[in-house]
């Protein structure tokens, strides 16, 4: 079959087409895909950990004899919201009724909620690797400014020696 496809050089020069046609497409998916992950914007959860772990580094390394640092935060959930609602109660004779709506702003055609707070992502753990943590006297320390800086417990930050370069 081959034989007779190389004897005829239209179909040949049209299979060797179509072959370089799909070797391309395949090329450029995956060219394609490998951009998109290269360029993935950073959710604000992740610009916030990050912020929070260079802040942190850098005050850990001016513990005496903690060395250099690096620090990891991982977080429990993103950003959330608070809107404001409007809360009525209703007391009746044996019972008592409550209606909670929510406080709404008209935005041009559509309504949008009216925002009270916006809290910070709630932090579930720290991990912490530096120089001198193999010093008790340090790792108390690093921990305990830890747990300061962050108002997180002793159980949620690990502190271990490495080499950092």
């Amino acid at each position: 079959m081959l034989q007779k496809i190389a004897a005829d050089k239209k179909k040949a020069a049209i299979i060797a087409l179509c072959l370089l046609a799909v070797f391309c497409l395949v090329l450029s998916e995956w060219t394609d895909n490998s951009k998109q992950k290269e360029t993935a914007p950073q959710t604000q959860s992740e610009d916030y950990a990050e912020q929070l772990e260079e802040k942190l580094s850098a005050l850990l390394s001016s513990v005496e004899g903690a060395g250099k640092t690096r620090v990891l935060i991982t977080l429990r959930a993103g950003e959330e919201t608070v809107f404001a609602r409007d809360d009525r109660y209703d007391a009746e004779e044996a019972r008592t009724q409550s209606e909670q709506t929510y406080v709404t702003l008209r935005d041009g055609s559509r309504d949008t909620g009216l925002p009270l707070k916006t809290l910070s992502p709630q932090i579930l753990g720290v991990a912490i690797v530096c120089e001198g943590a193999d010093v008790p006297q340090v790792r108390q320390a690093v921990t305990q400014t830890v747990t300061a800086a962050l108002g997180i417990g002793a159980s949620h930050v690990s502190v271990v020696k490495g080499n950092i370069s």
